[in-house]
């Protein structure tokens, strides 16, 4: 009987070696993804890690991914961020590390930024690139942005404090500061027009009606933002509750029709 309990407990305790092991093996691979391309170069703190060969069309969208950084207000040029543009294969394989799904644009953790750069390509056929200044128009500058953010939320706000954040609020923010910079470059850009395609259903076929939330939530900070005037530690309070914003800024977009116009259906 006690052999058979010093064996069980031998069998138990090489189990847990074998657990602890995989683990530290997956937290290693995940925390320096960067053996695992081939190709890589450093843009300040970005050092940004591919598949294929680093040329003009990686440093021109580097160049368009700092300057709508520079626009928000807890970027950090000193932080050091991995950015891994990758296949759908090499995705699929970061995914499953972390029990994500595999058919998504892109996750955030611990300041490496996964980017599905062929699950991008595809949304940006189906979609046609619609709506405009939407996750799901099929932009890598977009969704790397949209990642990049997360992460500087994340040291901003606190890593664990964050996560407590609502839904809604974190998205919406890294949503709002992906296209901030954009926005004001675009003369033909309106929140007005945006609140408009948001509540416009023709606007919005079935593949992108998915993303419809993440689009409106990225409004209302803008409406937080720029039309209220409020700070990024203002916008994170607990004062600050989704239902009550959504019926201001509507309230504040029918404000703005002319006397007789209705709202798109």
């Amino acid at each position: 009987m006690i052999k058979m309990v010093k064996r069980a407990i031998k069998w138990i305790a090489i189990a847990v070696a074998v657990v602890i092991v995989i683990v530290l093996l997956i937290l290693g691979t995940l925390t320096t993804p960067g053996p695992l391309y081939p190709e890589e170069k450093q843009y300040g703190g970005i050092t940004v890690h591919t598949e294929s060969p680093i040329g003009p069309k990686i440093d021109s969208m580097m160049a368009e991914i700092f300057m709508r950084l520079e626009a928000v207000a807890i970027y950090d040029p000193n932080r050091e961020m991995n950015p891994c543009l990758s296949t759908q294969n090499k995705f699929s394989f970061f995914a499953g590390l972390t029990l994500r799904k595999n058919r998504t644009m892109g996750f955030c953790l611990l300041g490496n930024c996964y980017v599905n750069v062929d699950f991008i390509k595809e949304l940006a056929a189906k979609t046609g690139g619609r709506p405009k200044y939407n996750a799901r128009e099929g932009s890598v500058v977009h969704v790397a942005t949209h990642e990049l953010i997360h992460q500087y939320l994340a040291d901003a706000y606190g890593d664990l404090a964050s996560r407590s954040l609502p839904t809604w609020k974190t998205e919406g923010y890294c949503e709002y500061g992906v296209n901030h910079s954009v926005a004001s470059h675009d003369n033909s850009y309106s929140l007005a027009e945006r609140i408009d395609i948001f509540i416009d259903d023709s606007q919005w076929n079935p593949t992108a009606m998915t993303h419809r939330p993440h689009y409106v939530w990225g409004l209302m900070i803008e409406y937080l933002a720029d039309v209220k005037g409020l700070s990024f530690e203002q916008i994170m309070g607990d004062s600050i509750i989704k239902h009550a914003v959504y019926q201001e800024m509507m309230a504040w977009r029918e404000s703005l029709r002319p006397s007789g116009t209705e709202q798109p259906n």
